[in-house]
């Protein structure tokens, strides 16, 4: 019997960011985790005075999370120290994260981002902030960096082989 393919690897996912007044992309080298957060929803009240039993309600506003970045901090990694520049400035941020489900990169044209169908992509706005670096024996050095989303997570799933 053929072993059923279960998933998608966290492995071989890969990560860029888009900044800058001028759009800049920038592949991440070596990002060790990256948490986008869960989103909360508003509850708007709809009962009427006349309800004696239940009270109702819909859906409000999206919250978007609060997430991080975690890298092994390397002072030569480009990449490393154009993030934590962000970080320090409290800028935002346009971040694709492409599955390993494929190897294709996005393509940054002007302002415009193409993200290839050949890999599954998910990608949102953020706002960085610099947190501290971590010093703990027999470890790297490392950053988590905060992100406050400012947009949802979009996900666009692999179309094609």
């Amino acid at each position: 019997m053929a072993a059923v393919k279960k998933g998608v690897l966290s492995n071989g996912t890969a990560v860029w960011i888009v900044h800058g007044t001028v759009p800049t992309l920038t592949k991440m080298a070596c990002i060790k985790a990256l948490a986008l957060g869960d989103d909360s929803t508003a509850e708007v009240d709809t009962t009427c005075l006349e309800e004696m039993d239940t009270k109702t309600s819909d859906y409000g506003l999206t919250t978007p999370g609060e997430g991080s970045i975690q890298i092994d901090t390397d002072p030569k990694n480009l990449s490393h120290m154009t993030l934590l520049q962000l970080a320090s400035e409290k800028a935002k941020i346009h971040v694709y994260v492409g599955w390993s489900d494929g190897v294709s990169e996005p393509i940054l044209t002007g302002s415009d981002i193409e993200l290839p169908e050949t890999r599954t992509w998910s990608h949102f706005e953020a706002i960085v902030r610099k947190g501290p670096p971590v010093f703990a024996t027999d470890a790297l050095v490392n950053h988590t960096i905060p992100m406050k989303r400012q947009t949802e997570v979009t996900e666009e799933f692999k179309v094609a082989p």
